[in-house]
């Protein structure tokens, strides 16, 4: 099995300063072995992707958008791509129109945005309930809605028994405790199963399936790849 070590994060990502890397090392390697990215090949992609997506930082969604911003975002059927910024409407149609005709609740105004956006969405309640902006993204990769901090809570539990959380009771552990935040990386590495597309031989196809995974799309490829070639020598890959 492969440790994950200071020296493998700060090849995929030399951004940060060494003792934050030092810092958060441990808990990485803990979650990678808990979770199976314990072999030269998982190990590297996971690097890879996490280190593109968040140079291996916490975060947490803000949601603080201005009224153009929040529809090209949330705003059109078909996702962003189908936003016309010079007429500031949408070429397919309106996904959400109180975006315009409500604009002033919405705008600047990440609690009231996310409650809509994310209403009656991965197992949130209605907007008026607050689970859009309780179960906004958090962690190395965003863990996103109710379900999702369910089942994370779940996963966590039977894999740290000594460490029982909820973490639909304390979402905010995601984003506030460093651990639970890379945690949260690993969880969603393991749901979509990218230790199987890890294990593939061709490294090229690998990478390109699980950054269409990760990313919905090819975004990033590039850099991806430098990062996963500069981990491969020193993983003997």
């Amino acid at each position: 099995m492969v440790t994950l070590t200071s020296a493998l994060i700060l090849a995929a990502d030399a951004s940060n300063p060494q003792s934050y890397i030092d810092g958060i090392a441990p808990a990485m390697d803990a979650s990678a072995q808990a979770y199976g990215v314990n072999t030269a090949r998982r190990v590297a992609h996971f690097l890879a992707q996490i280190g593109h997506e968040s140079g291996f930082r916490t975060r947490e969604e803000n949601g603080n958008y201005s009224a153009q911003r929040m529809r090209q975002v949330f705003g059109c059927k078909g996702g962003m791509k189908n936003y016309d910024s010079a007429k500031d409407d949408c070429q397919l149609g309106r996904l959400r129109d109180k975006l315009w005709s409500q604009e002033s609740t919405y705008a600047n105004n990440a609690r009231n945005l996310l409650n809509y956006v994310y209403a009656q969405r991965m197992g949130n309640g209605d907007e008026a309930s607050g689970d859009g902006f309780a179960f906004r993204g958090r962690g190395m990769i965003q863990l996103t809605g109710r379900s999702n901090y369910a089942d994370f809570t779940t996963t966590h539990n039977q894999k740290m028994p000594a460490d029982k959380q909820d973490f639909v009771a304390q979402p905010d552990l995601v984003s506030s405790v460093p651990k639970y935040g890379v945690e949260s990386a690993f969880f969603f590495w393991e749901r979509n199963n990218l230790n199987a597309l890890a294990d593939g031989a061709d490294f090229e196809k690998a990478l390109q399936a699980i950054t269409e995974a990760v990313n919905g799309g090819l975004n990033g490829l590039d850099d991806r790849r430098a990062r996963l070639n500069r981990l491969r020598p020193l993983l003997g890959l």
